[in-house]
């Protein structure tokens, strides 16, 4: 059943290309803005509002991690932070 389904999904999709290949220049053109048009409406911004709660949360995480490196006692000398990571042998160039 749902490879009937996809199958005339597909169908229908290669028509609709057909059809707009057999279309003059300026109409091709108009329907390419109306359909840019359709795909910048609700649901673009529904989609785009879940992808931006996505990215928050992600840089939530991030900025948890960040603080939590920040928090790591580094070794200080007066005024200087010292990280651990300075300590050891000097590679030459």
């Amino acid at each position: 059943m749902i490879e009937k389904a996809v199958a005339a999904v597909v169908l229908v999709a290669c028509a609709a290309l057909l059809l707009r290949m057999a279309l003059p220049a300026r109409q091709r053109a108009a329907l390419d803005a109306w359909w840019l048009r359709l795909r910048s409406g609700r649901w673009m911004q529904t989609r785009n509002l879940w992808r931006w709660r996505a990215r928050r949360a992600e840089a939530e995480r991030e900025a948890e991690d960040a603080i939590r490196r920040a928090q790591r006692k580094p070794r200080r000398d007066g005024n200087v932070v010292r990280p651990e990571s300075f300590k050891g042998p000097r590679k030459p160039h």
